[in-house]
């Protein structure tokens, strides 16, 4: 059925034309969809495709023309990617993915289900699968585009100028021209503006002064991060170790993927194995293989709190009390934890400061976790009183101890398990940092679990002191 389009207020914005882009696909109206993305930017229609529901964007992105399709596909969120690969068979998302820009679809094919993943490399070229699997994931070879423009050193600036002329609309947009010798070998770059204000017979050498910034592939991400940040780059030339081009990373394309560092970063900090696929496309059987394990590594963890406990049951036998008070006690210590290892973990990630300043984080932590457990254990020390004086709650254990003599007691334990989280939460980011471990790995629920038992020992070692139990 096709839709009237007389009377439709036109516009220059594509969000303003969300609408009645919707109205046409609802009524699926594939030939006005066809003419009116015809001649809209790839940036156009991948924000109009953000701003769709995922059916309204895979039948949108059915009817753009072939020659748009890849470009608009690379520039598309990783949710909506795979909601349109999904909708495409297989040998059609192939052939797809061939034209897709490589970083593009080096950081699609990173989200893709690893199956489904497998089934579209047997699909593409072997050369394309090689290059693929050169260099592991970590590697920043891994995610540079090879579509690189390249110049010999004797080429002239007019040469040079008529070679960018031949380039196709659909591949990068030129910003330099990197000079490589007869074995690939990169010897500079020098920027368009530059060329472009030189006579057309100059020479290319005559331009070089061989001091260009460079990456390795086999640089690890967390370097090329520490690189753009520091030099603000808009893109970087990456080079193999005998200094041959392997291609360029952009800094959308470092941009993403810190994204995705931080959002596996977030998923360990919570307590589960990092998952790729967006959540509303994840299966209920991945959740749980994702999440089953961690969480019975911690049942199993937190298990050992009862054993602590069974340990101090003579304690406890003459001390009912006491027991009142676990949660309390154990709650602080893990939520103290958590504070000071998201701040180091952070300080960590922005290089606020280096591992050998240990003993200055050490003291801060000793002196700020003692400071905090004061302040709460007067808190805990006031409510205790408080609610004994007022006849709420009977804290004398049947004459055996006064509400002074446990409230201390839960005091010190408070003190004591509020000073050993905060230390425990800054010192293991630094020691896995200084064995080259990520410090995410410390999730917040696997430092509560540690915090737990051994704060179940300091808490009844000085209870014990405190009422001679």
């Amino acid at each position: 059925m096709s839709t009237p389009t007389i009377g439709m207020k036109t516009s220059n914005d594509p969000l303003e034309r969300l609408d009645q882009i919707r109205h046409l696909i609802e009524n699926r109206s594939t030939s006005e969809l066809e003419r009116r993305t015809r001649k809209l930017l790839v940036a156009d229609l991948a924000e109009l495709i953000e701003g769709l529901s995922r059916s309204e964007a895979a039948f949108l992105f059915k009817t753009l023309a072939q020659a748009q399709k890849a470009m608009v596909f690379g520039a598309i969120s990783n949710t909506k990617q795979n909601y349109i690969i999904r909708s495409l068979d297989i040998s059609t998302a192939a052939r797809l993915l061939a034209e897709t820009p490589r970083s593009e679809r080096h950081l699609f094919l990173k989200h893709m289900p690893r199956v489904r993943m497998r089934r579209l490399l047997e699909e593409m070229t072997a050369e394309e699968r090689t290059e693929w699997q050169r260099y592991t994931e970590d590697e920043l070879g891994h995610w540079a585009s090879p579509d690189v423009f390249v110049a010999q050193p004797d080429w002239t600036v007019q040469g040079t100028i008529q070679a960018l002329k031949a380039r196709t609309p659909d591949q990068e947009v030129v910003f330099y021209v990197y000079i490589v010798d007869g074995e690939n070998r990169l010897l500079d770059r020098l920027s368009i503006q530059r060329i472009a204000t030189e006579e057309p017979e100059t020479q290319l050498t005559a331009l070089m002064d061989h001091e260009t910034a460079m990456l390795s592939a086999s640089d690890p991400l967390d370097v090329v991060f520490d690189r753009f940040e520091t030099r603000n780059a808009e893109s970087m030339p990456v080079v193999d170790a005998e200094q041959r081009l392997v291609g360029l990373i952009h800094a959308d394309d470092v941009m993403h993927l810190r994204q995705d560092r931080l959002a596996q970063e977030w998923q360990r900090s919570g307590g589960m194995s990092v998952t790729d696929v967006p959540y509303l496309e994840s299966s209920i059987w991945d959740q749980l293989v994702k999440r089953g394990g961690w969480l019975a590594l911690l049942f199993v963890g937190e298990m050992l709190t009862a054993t602590v406990m069974t340990s101090y049951e003579a304690e406890l036998e003459q001390a009912v009390v006491l027991a009142l008070f676990l949660p309390l006690i154990l709650s602080s210590g893990g939520n103290s934890g958590s504070q000071s290892s998201t701040l180091i973990i952070r300080a960590l990630a922005l290089r606020e400061f280096q591992l050998r300043d240990w003993p200055i984080i050490f003291r801060r932590e000793l002196i700020t976790g003692v400071t905090l457990g004061v302040f709460l254990g007067l808190i805990a020390l006031a409510r205790i009183l408080f609610w004994d004086y007022l006849g709420w709650a009977d804290y004398t254990e049947h004459g055996k101890f006064n509400a002074f003599d446990v409230s201390l007691a839960v005091t010190v334990g408070v003190m004591g398990i509020v000073a050993w989280g905060n230390l425990i939460g800054s010192l293991l980011p630094l020691g896995l940092r200084a064995l080259k471990l990520d410090p995410a790995a410390i999730s917040a629920p696997f430092l509560a679990t540690f915090v737990d038992v051994t704060g179940l020992i300091l808490y009844f070692s000085f209870a014990s002191a405190v009422l001679d139990v």
